[in-house]
Formats: structure tokens, sequence, C-alpha cells
């Protein structure tokens, strides 16, 4: 396919009180998807968790849902009432949802996974769209160990492979084991590499993905803080102009209800990425939330005509440069030379005798005069600047919607550049669907 539109989703982690309300929330994004003709679209990391709530039936977990149904923005009178009531009443008896998760992966993983692949194969048919559907903690169908894992389900409802994390955060060890390798998803999309969470922070993967043939990078994260956000958003940039390819990058917000006492906010922007070159801003931005904690669906067109003709005349050429061969042998030269380096500066810092410790401190520095010093920088101009000399124009920006425009250094005034406010869209079909019932 030479050109399509894909869909990035930013969603808020609930607890659905039924299956069937997991899967109308899920058909919110859908929806805005198929509105922009839409082929591909792209869910967060741990979304799928949402999943498991309808499948906790003790009397704890009901009152943790109730209570945060109580929360919600819609949220009735009566809902709202009730929330609170549910909530006090968790408190006191330490209602705690990661240990009733911990319990469903040990006694029921596999009802888990058949209905995963049967709610998401079921949209992926009925929305015409490939779907890579939000991760959560499943068996591996290949050796039946819990990972956190990502599926990727075509437009018939296929499953067409599934993609498993390997550098695990202190949340994810809790409940699964690292995956083993990275290897690309063939769709009717083109050939996708999956890349989950802290996973994108390693330049290795993008590369090991692209040398397979992968044609987009499609990273779902959930960031905890501000620091952990910014990360993944320069790792995933970085990943995308590295290998040169179209990247979607999208993030899990709101508060974790997994928690006995919910102090974890995810946030993050999701964003549509593509090379440089082929940016309107040469940023590498296609599109990008300006929210950090509020649902939406982005969309972007991903042309791979532009992207193939990149490959070809652009002055780094990784595809023909450098081989696969070459590849390998100079990554495994520099692990070598990682993994080393803790023992070479062990052995520095140790003494080899203690005689010879006690003379090198007792022994006085040699002096050494100005003239000795190496010059790192030369002063060509007076200091202060004369008078009438200034500052060199910053360029200033313009917040233009959810969108920071930069304006060009023209006589001209810029014309604003807009990108569609996709949250509205969302509040506006929940705006229509209440009307309707």
């Amino acid at each position: 396919m030479d050109r399509y539109i894909v869909a990035c989703v930013q969603q808020r982690l609930r607890l659905p009180a039924t299956l069937e309300d997991y899967r109308e929330n899920l058909r919110r994004f859908l929806r805005a998807a198929e509105t922009k003709r839409a082929r591909l679209i792209v869910f967060p990391e741990l979304g799928g968790l949402m999943l498991a709530p309808p499948l906790l039936d003790d009397f704890r977990s009901k009152l943790l849902r109730r209570a945060e149904q109580g929360r919600r923005r819609n949220a009735s009178l009566w809902q709202k009432v009730v929330g609170s009531l549910s909530g006090r009443t968790a408190s006191l008896l330490r209602a705690d949802l990661r240990t009733s998760l911990a319990g469903l992966l040990d006694v029921a993983a596999p009802e888990l996974w058949a209905r995963y692949c049967q709610l998401f194969g079921e949209l992926a048919n009925e929305s015409a769209m490939t779907i890579v559907a939000p991760s959560l903690y499943l068996p591996d169908p290949l050796d039946g160990v819990i990972r956190n894992l990502a599926g990727v389900f075509g437009p018939d409802g296929a499953l067409l492979g599934v993609q498993a994390k390997v550098m695990l955060s202190s949340e994810d060890e809790a409940y699964c084991r690292p995956g083993v390798n990275w290897n690309v998803i063939h769709t009717e999309v083109g050939a996708l590499g999956v890349i989950i969470g802290s996973d994108a922070l390693f330049p290795e993967v993008g590369r090991l993905l692209a040398f397979q043939g992968a044609e987009a990078l499609i990273i779902v994260a959930a960031a905890n803080s501000q620091v952990q956000y910014n990360k993944l958003r320069a790792a995933a940039l970085a990943r995308m102009q590295d290998n040169q390819l179209f990247t979607a990058c999208s993030f899990l917000v709101g508060p974790n209800p997994f928690e006995r006492r919910p102090t974890t906010t995810y946030i993050g922007k999701s964003a549509i990425f593509a090379p440089q070159e082929l940016t309107p801003r040469l940023n590498g931005v296609l599109v990008e939330m300006g929210n950090a904690t509020s649902e939406g669906v982005l969309t972007a067109e991903w042309n791979f005509t532009e992207l193939r003709m990149l490959w070809e005349s652009n002055e780094a050429r990784i595809r023909s440069q450098m081989t696969v061969s070459q590849a390998h042998q100079l990554l495994a030269a520099v692990h070598r030379q990682l993994q080393e380096l803790p023992l070479l500066e062990a052995k520095h810092e140790a003494p080899l005798n203690p005689t010879a410790e006690h003379n090198s401190s007792t022994q006085k520095p040699p002096e050494i005069s100005l003239d000795d010093l190496p010059v790192i920088a030369s002063v060509t101009s007076r200091w202060p600047l004369s008078p009438g000399v200034e500052d060199p124009p910053h360029s200033t920006e313009e917040h233009v919607g959810w969108a920071i425009v930069t304006p060009p250094t023209t006589s001209s005034p810029p014309r604003p550049v807009r990108y569609d406010e996709e949250t509205d869209e969302m509040d506006a079909l929940d705006d229509q669907e209440q009307r309707s019932q």
C-alpha cells in the first residue's frame, strides 16, 4: 500500500463493569478513526487491563469499580453517591485490584487471552481496520508464560502476530516475565515493528526491526512521570529518524485504578511521526496531542512512496551503506565493551598496593603555569558589547489550539496551522450517543 491514514489513540484507564461497557468504550475511538478513513489504529500500553475487571466478581473488586464510575465526569448524581460510599467501604476493607489481578492471572489467564483475541478480532472485522491492540499481561501463545503482550489483528479479525515487552519496569515484574526478541509483523498496511514501553529507549531495537524490513514503528507506552514521558518521546523521535521510518506513539493517560491508593497518574502526548524531511516543519512531527491527560484520537497520512524515495536520496542510506553483517559485528563489539567497562573501572580504582597509594597521596601535584594550559577558546570581541549591538532575535512560539506553531521569519504575518481537535470530536460522539438513548 502506497499511502493510507493512520490513527493513534490516547486512552484513559478505567474500570468497566461489563465486557460490553469496555467494547463500547473502544468503539468510540474506532468510530472517530473511521470518520477519517483510517486503515490502521494503535492503542496504548496496558490499556488492555480494562479487560480484567469484568472477570473479577469478588465483592471488593465490585466496590472499586463502582467507586471509579462515580468519579467519572459524566457520572449521574446517583452514581456519584454510590461511588463515594463504595470508595469509603473499599478503603476500610483495603481493597486492592493488584492482588485481584495477580490472582486472575494465576487461575484464568487462558480465559483472559481468549476474550482478548475474540474482542479485538471482532472489532477489527467490524471496522475493517488493522488494529494494534492495547497490551496487557497475557499468556504467551508460544510457551504460556505471562508477559506484557500486544496483539496485532487484521481487518478480517485474524491475529497476525504478538509482541512481548523485553525490558520490564518494576510494575511489570510483579505480574510477568520479559520477552525474548523483537519480530516484524506483516499486515496489509505494511510491515510493522511493535515496541512496548521502555524497549524504545534502546537504539538496537529500532535498528533490528529496520533490518528485518519494518516499514513503520509502533510504540505503545504508559509513562507514570513527566521525566519518563520526555525520555520516551525523545527515544521515539530518535528511533524514527535513525531508521527513517514512520512512527506512531500511543500513550495511556489518567490515574491508575489498579493501586489501592491511586498515586500514579499516566501522562503523555500521543503523536504520529515521520522522518524530518517529510514533515511540514522539518521537526519529525506530523501531528501531536496538546494535552497530556485527556483522551483523543490523532490521524495523519503516511506516504510510503515518498518514504522509499527518501531512502534512496538521503545522505545516510542505512539500507544500502550498512549491511546486516556489518551491523551485527559492530553491535556485538560495542556490547562487549560495555559489559567489560565496569570491570575495567574497578581495576583502575583499586590500588596496586597500599604503599603506592600512600606515596601518591603525599606527593604534591606538579605546578602548571598559565602558558602550559591548553587553549580551549578565544575572545575576539570586546566585552561588554559596544552600544547599539543587541542580541540576535529569538524565534517566538504561538499556541494555536493544541498545536505549537513557530511562525517563519518572514515579513508577512504567518498563517496559523491548525490540526483537528480530536478530543472535542470524542465529546461530540458521547453527546450524540446520549441523545439517541
